[in-house]
């Protein structure tokens, strides 16, 4: 497997890793999570970094039930390979299919100390030579992250949050034209990304408009 550290052992107590040509997997056909190009490039990032340690879980005939996103990176990174836990059940067996769901949606339960994972993020930002690249943030996604979360007497406005964060293109004084967009619903959250032609992903909390180039200043800022 091309240059790609693949010391490898699964945690689901009696499968054992087996490792099969990426060729012969599928992405299962009722898999709802889309990969955009934004975390493709952070799950390569820390492939690269830190090796494979992920658990892809597929089904008998090689559909995936979870590690979609894990296995288009290994794609892309031009691998022909990959260690996977096989079970012995159908993809829409229905222990299947809670697979299929589980892995999208039980992370979406925790509770996040937004103070703790802010100060993380700078620590990581000012530490590592990549930056943020493989964490699922972003510069600006951090400045909004602090800007939403800490109150008025600590970061008053986005400036300050983007000062705080280092942003290289901070100007003291510049103004950033905001506006908060709510949704009622995740479906209006993404037909509104579709339309204005945006990449959004589960962790997104802010972008810009038009979409920014290094320079940009004007900004659409989304809470939850």
């Amino acid at each position: 497997m091309n240059c790609i550290e693949t010391t490898y052992t699964t945690g689901i107590p009696g499968f054992k890793p087996e490792t099969v040509e990426i060729s012969k997997l599928h992405p299962h056909p009722r898999n709802y999570h889309i990969h955009p190009e934004d975390q493709i490039e952070h799950i390569i990032e820390s492939i690269k970094e830190h090796g494979f340690y992920r658990n892809i879980v597929v089904a008998r005939d090689g559909t995936i039930l979870a590690g979609h996103g894990v296995v288009e990176a290994m794609q892309r990174m031009g691998s022909t390979e990959i260690p996977v836990v096989r079970l012995n059940i159908d993809p829409n067996n229905p222990h299947a299919l809670k697979i299929l769901t589980g892995d999208n949606e039980v992370s979406h339960l925790n509770e996040v100390d937004d103070r703790l994972l802010s100060e993380l993020l700078k620590e990581i930002l000012d530490t590592d030579e990549d930056g943020l690249l493989g964490t699922g943030y972003d510069e600006q996604m951090l400045a909004n992250l602090i800007y939403i979360t800490r109150p008025a007497s600590e970061i008053a406005d986005f400036d300050a949050a983007a000062e705080w964060v280092g942003m290289p293109e901070y100007t003291e004084g510049q103004n950033v034209l905001k506006v908060i967009v709510s949704f009622r619903n995740e479906e209006d959250r993404m037909e509104f990304a579709r339309i204005l032609e945006l990449k959004f992903t589960d962790k997104t909390k802010s972008t810009w408009w038009p979409v920014r180039e290094r320079d940009d200043r004007v900004s659409v800022k989304f809470e939850g």
